[in-house]
């Protein structure tokens, strides 16, 4: 993917979403030294967890080279709460350092905050899936956006906006192995497809101690469905598992719609397409997706 391609896929960077008067245009903003002690950090921060090696490395390539970007900054009571640059200023106070680089930026809102603290995130790809989660749902809840204005507003897909906003109906044992990255985007989607929250937290165990895929989680609860009604695995799905352009098409569709979708061939140029759902919310949800609304 070449820059330019990169840049109009990730939507709006933080120079769309930071006001810029026509002086700073013209001059450039003002780097002022603000005291580190009247520094806090940007009370919306999407990203909870920070890697110490990390702000570490941070630390010594700052005290070789310099710091190389000022830290943003919003004037708050008697003092200053970044608006980006969190890494920056951790790694400048592991240095000791008593003053910092900054601009300050006038007139910036909380619902800004939010929204700058979340792009400058994905930009890096720092976030974990459920701090991206609680993200979009913090942005939602805070400005009343709705999946839709967010995905334009961070460059997403207005379906990967809802997928990970479902992930918050997961049990929390199941976000924390998410947060720890012991399961996949993948895997959390196939256990959405499972009602039961205790029956979802023994198939997450299980996905870790057995090293699963997502095909073998989606096997797995479809030879259960089967054996609880009665019924044997069709012929058409059993084709289907053994054609990889089907199999594709499948996960696809999935990742589209959040949910479990099969593809069921009666023959070379006939079959059909279930999309299952588990409440009416979830009807109205992939719905709305299939009539793009």
């Amino acid at each position: 993917m070449n820059s330019s391609h990169a840049r109009r896929a990730l939507g709006r960077g933080l120079t769309n979403l930071i006001p810029v008067d026509n002086e700073e245009r013209g001059s450039g903003a003002e780097v002022v030294s603000v005291d580190i002690n009247a520094i806090a950090p940007n009370p919306f921060q999407p990203r909870h967890d920070f890697d110490k090696d990390e702000i570490a490395g941070l630390a010594q390539s700052i005290e070789k080279q310099g710091l190389l970007q000022p830290i943003l900054l919003r004037k708050k009571n008697d003092g200053f709460e970044i608006i980006s640059g969190e890494r920056r200023f951790r790694a400048l106070k592991l240095l000791g350092n008593d003053k910092v680089p900054c601009i300050v930026k006038p007139n910036i809102t909380d619902h800004q905050m939010i929204e700058m603290a979340l792009v400058e995130n994905i930009q890096r790809e720092s976030l974990n899936d459920i701090e991206q989660a609680n993200a979009y749902q913090r942005l939602m809840m805070e400005s009343g956006l709705s999946h839709e204005e967010i995905s334009k507003k961070v460059g997403k897909s207005r379906s990967a906006i809802t997928n990970y906003l479902r992930l918050l109906k997961l049990p929390e044992e199941i976000q924390e192995k998410l947060r720890k990255k012991e399961l996949t985007m993948g895997h959390a989607r196939a256990l959405l497809a499972i009602e039961n929250p205790a029956q979802q937290k023994a198939m997450a165990q299980k996905i870790i101690a057995e090293n699963l895929t997502v095909r073998d989680i989606e096997r797995t609860t479809q030879t259960e469905s089967s054996a609880k009604s009665g019924k044997k695995k069709n012929r058409e799905t059993q084709n289907n598992e053994n054609d990889p352009d089907v199999v594709k098409q499948m996960e696809n569709l999935r990742y589209r719609f959040g949910t479990m979708v099969n593809i069921l061939r009666s023959s070379a140029e006939k079959g059909k397409i279930e999309i299952h759902f588990y409440t009416m919310s979830d009807m109205n949800r992939i719905l709305d997706l299939l009539l793009n609304k």
